[in-house]
């Protein structure tokens, strides 16, 4: 996968997709399988924005049960399975623990009848051929038992818990790359750092797509007479100023916070436990009540999440703030007293934007939106080939894409062709049973490689590893582990500088590779990633220094 911003200019493209986050890059591999001719661009890296923010976990929905939502919740169940079967490297399934107490929605037999429902209606979530895909129904139990299943964990009114299965997710920010890298093996085009400054439109009908490499500065027209806006919560900035008019805000803005504690608090199992909420409103009133956060196994780590909140600043100006951290974690504390997590405990912070209808007049809580949106600015703007698409989950991404492009042929008066999203692999996904191919690379490489790394390069890249490996034909000194790493090689750098579009150091550091998707890597894996880029890409030495800046800003708190 080349960068080639000259396709981007010289050809004319039936499709242009604006953000490349999980939704935009879905689309882009839906459209082009379908046989459209698809451009793919995004201001930043792909998934560098709220695709970034990420619990990690793939939802089967049970939370729509208290609102009797049964399409939302088999659309998830659907798509978590889908997930499991295309991406079987990535998706994995997850033990989920909630306790239970003496009132009633919280009860133990409320608990035993929302398991229930949720069996019944995934009926269907099992059923692929990889035993280690399947998810057994779910089950209450004692509070001595749910207690040995949450070392540490006790609470006034305790009486049992409750057991189910979701899913998770290894690595969403290269789940994401291997959508993109699909589409591009498919023919689309894709450009990271290529941002969106305007239309061109001729009796208001899209002729292009206005666009400046961010790399070298330039500007040029992108030749279309179709554009998909994916850009999340950028979509209104990139409708800022259409035909000469500001169009009907599109994405209210709430910020989602998780972290990452460099500790396993949870052992094997996820839960969601009951914390606080507090509110205070302007005149000074205060609302207090309780919200449920989750507890994630992750890689070694446990991520925690999440803190929702309004926001009306510039999205381009958002980070992270050390009272955010804080007050969150004294939350967490609260919620799961036993863990006395610490603050220099949590090694990483994700925050990023999710769609909100409003805040709660009465609690100040975040509502956020709970339905995708397509949106045709012809009826809106009077203008002919632009449509703008919001979700608001990971786990439909796919889905998503699926209608929106169904939209994208009745735009273009044509039938559309069967999607084959559900059925078709992505890059890396050849794999029928995960753990048979983990056992089988790692005894073909038991002289090359350790076990740990063996398997981290399964995850990562699954059925491509090999294109990791061969860059051993080079020097034997790439199947050596970035220093301070355990599992990252240094093959994994160079290919994703020649291979996978990586242009800045924090895209390797983050996205690329899962250096520092945790936490800091350590000052000498940085430095010696710096150095393999600086090589490979001819940077100067205050270029290199300018970026290892940057990565060290990332885990630096507002």
């Amino acid at each position: 996968m080349q960068r080639n911003v000259k396709k981007l200019s010289d050809e004319k493209f039936d499709l242009v997709v604006i953000g490349a986050g999980i939704y935009g890059a879905a689309t882009a591999w839906d459209a082009t399988l379908r046989g459209l001719k698809v451009a793919l661009i995004d201001k930043g890296d792909f998934g560098s924005a709220t695709s970034a923010n990420s619990l990690k976990i793939i939802h089967g929905g049970l939370r729509y049960l208290q609102q009797l939502d049964v399409k939302r919740m088999r659309e998830s169940i659907r798509e978590r399975k889908i997930l499991m079967y295309i991406a079987p490297n990535f998706i994995y399934p997850l033990p989920v623990l909630m306790p239970t107490y003496s009132w009633k929605l919280k009860s133990r037999p409320a608990l035993a009848l929302a398991l229930l429902a949720n069996d019944i209606v995934g009926f269907d979530r099992n059923g692929l051929d990889d035993p280690h895909k399947y998810m057994p129904a779910g089950k209450t139990m004692s509070p001595k038992k749910l207690k040995e299943l949450i070392p540490g964990y006790d609470k006034y009114n305790l009486n049992g818990g409750a057991l189910w299965w979701d899913c998770q997710c290894y690595n969403t920010e290269r789940l994401l790359l291997h959508y993109v890298i699909s589409a591009v093996n498919k023919g689309a085009v894709a450009a990271n750092y290529v941002k969106a400054t305007g239309f061109v439109l001729k009796n208001d009908h899209i002729a292009g797509v206005k666009v400046q490499d961010m790399i070298s500065g330039d500007d040029f027209v992108i030749q279309t007479n179709m554009v998909i806006n994916d850009a999340g919560p950028w979509v209104d900035k990139v409708l800022a100023d259409l035909n000469g008019k500001t169009p009907r805000k599109k994405f209210n803005l709430s910020t989602a916070m998780n972290i990452v504690v460099n500790r396993d608090v949870m052992g094997k199992y996820a839960a969601g436990l009951s914390g606080p909420y507090r509110h205070v409103f302007e005149d000074g009133r205060e609302y207090r009540a309780h919200r449920i956060l989750f507890f994630a196994p992750w890689r070694g780590k446990t991520i925690i999440g999440t803190n929702h909140l309004p926001y009306r600043g510039d999205q381009d100006k958002y980070k992270v703030t050390e009272r955010e951290i804080e007050s969150f974690l004294a939350d967490v504390n609260e919620a799961h007293p036993g863990a006395k997590i610490k603050r220099e405990e949590v090694s990483y912070f994700y925050g990023g934007f999710l769609p909100m209808d409003g805040t709660d007049p009465k609690t100040g809580e975040v509502q956020l939106m709970r339905h995708y949106k397509i949106y045709d600015h012809y009826k809106e703007d009077k203008i002919q080939g632009l449509i703008t698409a919001i979700g608001v989950k990971y786990t439909t991404a796919r889905d998503v894409a699926k209608k929106t492009v169904d939209f994208i042929f009745k735009k273009m008066k044509r039938k559309p062709p069967v999607s084959r999203t559900d059925r078709i692999r992505i890059y890396g996904g050849e794999i029928d049973r995960f753990e048979d191919f983990v056992n089988e690379r790692s005894a073909q490489l038991t002289e090359k490689l350790d076990r740990k790394v063996v398997v981290h390069l399964s995850h990562n890249y699954g059925s491509a590893m090999d294109e990791i490996l061969k860059y051993e034909r080079e020097s034997e000194e790439n199947l050596r582990q970035i220093e301070g790493s355990d599992e990252v090689l240094r093959a994994e750098v160079f290919h994703a500088v020649r291979k996978e579009m990586a242009q800045k150091l924090v895209d390797v550091i983050l996205r690329r590779t899962d250096l520092g998707s945790a936490g800091h890597p350590g000052q000498k894996a940085v430095a010696e990633v710096a150095e393999i880029m600086a090589k490979e890409l001819g940077w100067s030495k205050a270029k290199k220094e300018s970026e290892i800046q940057e990565v060290e800003q990332i885990y630096i708190p507002a």
